[in-house]
């Protein structure tokens, strides 16, 4: 185990010194190969969404149009929020164009054009909840908001304690945790709030208009002046020339207003000045920013721990129970937990944390995140876990049992003194696997806001513009938490399996020979 950390903290040492070689003219770079790489997270309408195969969206029509001011044709790369800043940092794509809002921390790492769309922050409440009525109603009540957004900035910085905000995925979930009732109020930005509410949420409605003004931006990376600047002047273009009313009216579903470009022109500075060619790497270690979020990750591993040891300590005795209830005789019950182990394993542990959290509400089961997470949890692992047991029992061989029924022992008995004993160290192995398999999908639970590792992970990355330092910081914790589990185990099977315990001695072999063999080994063979 101590090899183990020592070679994963010499890689990451390796990688802090890392430099990843960059194109002097990125701009050169996309003529060359004929197309324009820009990602998107295609879940915020009516910026942009996905439909069938095709991308549209305001940010999809400017992008197109950025293209053709490139002389090149646009592909889109529809990646989640939480890593569209990582994967251009990779080199995965050239641009983002997903409603990114300029902010200061976000510019250390990153590069911003000019404005391209003047936006701000607004309150979701449901209908006839005349208690929220403005952003000075915030404060002592519940609200959601998309993770590691400008809606979620914004009521941090009103001072709202962090157990009053809840943070999820996509907008979409923070609405419909308001809709359910378990939150007071979302806030996000007006215009993609008044889209979501219009297709799919008639019970909640947008007061107190904006409350916090923010701009969006294209993202590039840091570095690339020429593609910066031909960006800026292909936003202009498609300004001036009437292009940008019509994409505006399209999406927004209003005229453009008389002022707004000129609004635009206005805060066109806002985007990244001065920039110069070589700044760092990708794949550099911030120690300044692993030293502030430590604590942070530390919080969330802890909450991983506590999550998984809840879901495997009620899943162990459940799974058995139902790999017993299979083994039965008697039909029903067995049918009944083969049903429950197929649907359970034929279906993704994500849909069935969706569906206990967010779906049971509409049919009057409202369970708390914890005990949502940890039910989620225990009811995947317990169908995994019976399969296990199910599979151990049945490899002991038949005679056993029927030597214990012999020796006046009841089919209870039997099973609990001589069957599981035996299976327990057989099934030692693979309940092993299902137990780091449980800690890693322990981040799914990060869809209905609890803050685990990973969440806290996704969320400092995003927030900082550096994800590599935190993704790494998140695996080293990962590996912590794994490697101790995996070296008791072995302990345990060392242990409990006498015949995979070290070779005995000569001395100790020696004893346990006949006399007359002994003889021979003592004499190197020869007769006495």
């Amino acid at each position: 185990m101590l090899l183990r950390i020592l070679t994963v903290s010499f890689i990451l040492l390796l990688l802090s010194y890392g430099q990843v070689a960059q194109g002097a003219n990125a701009l050169q770079s996309i003529h060359q190969r004929g197309v324009l790489v820009i990602g998107s997270d295609a879940t915020y309408p009516p910026f942009e969404l996905k439909t069938g195969d095709r991308f549209e969206g305001f940010d999809i029509d400017l992008g197109n149009e950025i293209g053709k001011e490139l002389g090149v044709p646009v592909r889109w790369e529809n990646i989640n929020w939480d890593g569209i800043f990582a994967a251009l940092k990779a080199n995965k794509f050239e641009l983002i164009l997903s409603d990114v809002v300029i902010t200061d921390k976000r510019k250390q790492e990153l590069a911003f054009s000019r404005p391209y769309f003047l936006s701000g922050q607004t309150i979701v409440r449901r209908k006839g909840d005349t208690r929220i009525n403005s952003s000075k109603d915030l404060p002592g009540k519940l609200i959601t908001v998309q993770q590691e957004t400008t809606g979620q900035y914004a009521v941090e910085k009103m001072g709202l304690p962090p157990e009053h905000i809840r943070k999820f995925e996509t907008m979409q979930d923070a609405l419909l945790e308001v809709r359910n009732g378990r939150g007071d109020a979302a806030v996000g930005d007006l215009p993609a709030l008044r889209e979501m509410i219009r297709k799919g949420y008639p019970e909640l409605e947008i007061v107190g208009g904006i409350f916090v003004h923010e701009n969006y931006g294209v993202v590039m990376r840091r570095g690339e002046p020429e593609l910066l600047a031909a960006v800026n002047a292909a936003i202009a273009r498609i300004m001036a020339d009437g292009r940008y009313a019509r994409i505006y009216q399209r999406w927004i579903r209003e005229p453009l207003p008389p002022t707004y470009l000129a609004g635009l022109d206005k805060v066109q500075s806002q985007g990244t000045q001065h920039e110069v060619t070589g700044t760092g790497s990708a794949f550099s270690i911030r120690w300044d920013l692993l030293r502030s979020t430590w604590p942070l990750l530390l919080r969330g591993a802890l909450m991983t721990l506590w999550i998984t040891f809840l879901g495997l300590l009620l899943g162990v005795p459940l799974g058995l129970i139902v790999a017993l209830s299979r083994l039965s005789t008697l039909r029903p019950l067995s049918l009944l937990a083969t049903v429950y182990i197929e649907v359970v394993r034929g279906t993704p542990l994500l849909m069935q944390i969706f569906v206990i959290y967010f779906v049971l509400p509409s049919l009057g089961i409202s369970l708390p995140q914890v005990v949502a997470a940890v039910a989620a949890l225990t009811l995947n692992s317990a169908a995994y876990i019976a399969e296990i047991f199910r599979g151990g029992i049945e490899s002991i061989d038949s005679g056993q049992m029927e030597a214990a029924r012999a020796l006046g022992m009841d089919y209870r008995g039997a099973m609990r003194w001589v069957i599981l004993p035996q299976t327990l160290r057989r099934v030692l192995p693979p309940l092993t696997n299902e137990a780091v398999a449980l800690l890693k999908d322990s981040s799914l639970i990060s869809i209905i806001g609890l803050s685990e590792l990973m969440r806290v992970g996704r969320e400092q990355a995003s927030n900082s513009g550096s994800p590599v330092t935190i993704v790494l910081a998140v695996a080293v914790l990962y590996l912590v938490m794994t490697l101790p589990l995996t070296h008791l185990v072995r302990r345990l099977e060392t242990r409990w399996q006498p015949i995979s315990q070290l070779r005995p001695t000569r001395q100790s072999r020696l004893r346990t020979l006949p006399i007359a063999q002994q003889s021979v080994e003592r004499s190197g063979g020869e007769v006495l």
